[in-house]
């Protein structure tokens, strides 16, 4: 009876790592994309940019006047819906604009086009 058991668990610890497999995705797979941002400011400010998710800001970086620059999000805000908003503060200014809610998945593209009047500026989600 012991050397079935025995059997019995050698087995399952062998073929334990086999049943997880299934759970990793592949490398290159559309799941592993990262979800990007591009910001083009046209404004004439540095303008800071953050990430609103269940209530807290997180800053994800800066934009230099008339330059365009592209972030990754974090892949922790791909999580359950993945439903955030965009906060554009021109620095030294009083302006800043929050986008409508956007909900990101891997693979995700937003394109957001700052405007020297932040009211004016435009996004798009693809």
């Amino acid at each position: 009876m012991t050397s079935l058991a025995q059997c019995i668990a050698i087995a399952v610890i062998a073929l334990a790592p086999a049943a997880c497999l299934h759970h990793h995705a592949a490398a290159n797979s559309t799941g592993s994309e990262p979800a990007t941002l591009q910001v083009d400011n046209r404004n004439w400010q540095d303008v800071d940019i953050e990430v609103l998710h269940r209530g807290i800001r997180s800053h994800l970086g800066s934009v230099n006047a008339a330059t365009t620059r592209e972030f990754q999000f974090p892949q922790s805000l791909l999580g359950d819906l993945g439903e955030v908003q965009l906060i554009a503060h021109a620095i030294g200014t009083p302006f800043t604009i929050t986008t409508n809610v956007i909900v990101l998945k891997p693979g995700t593209q937003v394109r957001w086009s700052l405007e020297t009047t932040l009211s004016s500026s435009t996004i798009a989600v693809y």
